[in-house]
């Protein structure tokens, strides 16, 4: 079984270098971006908020953690308001883990 261990610490530390210069370079794990959908409101900030909320949503299935806008990087907001007077506004973002807390879908590696 030497050889079988010869193998896995290569691998080991291959993925031990990827995290840390990951974790270096950004300070947080993300994710690449989310666009959530056109959502409406009568007023700016209600149309906002529900973009947000549709971001989130779509963000989350990325996994627990994922889901935060204000852990997010690249954020936008793009909003207008039609002729009927009702607000549409679509985010759009990099979802991104709070800084320090690892992806739960890490590869782990036997020793």
């Amino acid at each position: 079984m030497q050889f079988g261990s010869r193998l896995r610490a290569p691998a080991l530390a291959a993925a031990l270098i990827i995290l840390s210069s990951a974790a270096a370079e950004a300070g947080k794990f993300c994710g690449d971006p989310v666009e959530g959908g056109k959502s409406s409101g009568s007023t700016q900030e209600e149309a906002a908020q529900a973009a947000q909320n549709w971001w989130s949503s779509r963000a989350g299935s990325l996994g627990r953690g994922y889901e935060s806008w204000d852990n997010a990087d690249d954020r936008g907001l793009e909003c207008s308001k039609g002729g009927d007077g009702t607000f549409y506004c679509k985010a759009t973002a990099r979802p991104c883990l709070p800084e320090g807390v690892l992806p739960e879908n890490v590869p782990k590696l036997d020793m």
